[in-house]
């Protein structure tokens, strides 16, 4: 279960998301920041929890989007807004919270990793995991600096090459 700091983290850190989400019922920034702030003070005082951040945003999310319609029925007596199919639509295909995003690039990363040559990984190991200079890297492994730096710049082209494709290719299946 989350904490209350890490519920608070997590808001804050998808809080322009999902303000741009409640701005599309309410097609009224400032509005839609009162919501936010209303769904921030809801979500501290949860008792159920939540179970992960990804739980919480789409959470946030669904509670915003009721809140947004019950602040406008109020105001106008009705909502004009959006259907509640297209909202729900909406809901499916917006875009997954920052959190959920990095961990599936992490873990396309190490899956990326795991395709390099055992001498790719240990100059990964060494300069990254290890912390090692370029220079004592190229000492430990009895190559010249250059060498060294040129390994390590096809090492991030490839890497960043695989994961750009794994993400694609997972985009494509969602």
């Amino acid at each position: 279960m989350l904490s209350k700091e890490d519920i608070t983290a997590t808001l804050l850190s998808e809080r322009l998301p999902l303000t741009a989400f409640v701005a599309t019922v309410t097609r009224n920034y400032h509005m839609a920041e009162d919501v936010f702030q209303d769904v921030c003070v809801k979500a501290i005082g949860y008792e159920q929890g939540f179970e992960s951040a990804a739980h919480l945003v789409n959470w946030a999310r669904v509670a915003g989007r009721n809140r947004a319609i019950d602040q406008l029925r109020s105001r106008d007596g009705v909502y004009e807004g959006l259907s509640e199919q297209l909202l729900g639509e909406l809901s499916a295909v917006w875009p997954e919270s920052r959190e959920s995003q990095s961990r599936r690039k992490q873990l396309a990363l190490k899956d990326c990793v795991e395709l390099l040559t055992d001498n790719n990984r240990e100059i990964l190991r060494l300069r990254y995991f290890e912390g090692r200079s370029g220079s004592e890297v190229a000492d430990l492994l009895g190559r010249k600096l250059t060498t060294v730096y040129q390994s390590l710049a096809r090492i991030h082209k490839t890497l960043g090459d695989c994961v750009r494709k794994r993400m694609a290719r997972l985009e494509g299946e969602g």
